[in-house]
């Protein structure tokens, strides 16, 4: 099932080698362990650089978003199996 959310999230990160990494992030009143940051690429909206994260857990695929420029957290989309 795959669903678009665009809801705001927490998110907690670690900074290595300039790079942020997504640990984990809570939605919908649930906290999510990020296993795997599959993809990370960057896209411009304006002035603002705008990041998107691809991580996965044990069971789902989600699609976050970091706004640079207002240090804001979205999750974008949910990929599940159910």
């Amino acid at each position: 099932m795959h669903e678009f959310i665009n809801d705001p999230i927490d998110v907690l990160v670690s900074f290595s080698q300039n790079r942020i990494i997504p640990k984990q992030f809570n939605w919908n009143q649930k906290t999510y362990q990020i296993k795997t940051v599959n993809l990370v690429h960057t896209a411009r909206e304006g002035t603002k650089k705008i990041f998107f994260f691809s991580v996965s857990d044990l069971t789902n695929y989600f699609k976050l978003r970091l706004d640079t420029e207002f240090l804001e957290w979205q999750l974008v989309e949910l990929y599940t199996d159910g």
